[in-house]
């Protein structure tokens, strides 16, 4: 958060650094440390359920055949497909 909080930033007017401007509403659209935070962020969800996947009856996850892995998410650039059953406990356990 450290990192999300003390941002500030310089404009370059004829290439010299003049003032700064200190951000205050967080991480905004085309912010540079925006795609990192989605990556730790997209990581971390794609890590928790693999994890509740494993688990029996988690009902996370789809299997492509008996024998095989269950299958949790699919992650596409920004784009997450997750598989579940449509019961309500399994969106908790998403959630």
């Amino acid at each position: 958060m450290e990192c999300v909080t003390s941002v500030s930033y310089s404009l370059l007017i004829n290439d010299e650094p003049t003032g700064f401007i200190k951000p205050s509403r967080g991480i905004r659209q085309g912010d540079p440390l925006s795609p990192y935070i989605f990556i730790v962020c997209m990581e971390l969800l794609a890590n928790n359920l693999i994890k509740e996947s494993l688990k029996s009856n988690s009902g996370i996850g789809v299997k492509l055949y008996p024998k095989a892995d269950r299958i949790p998410r699919l992650l596409f650039a920004d784009d997450c497909l997750i598989f579940s059953k449509a019961i309500t406990a399994t969106c908790w356990r998403i959630k």
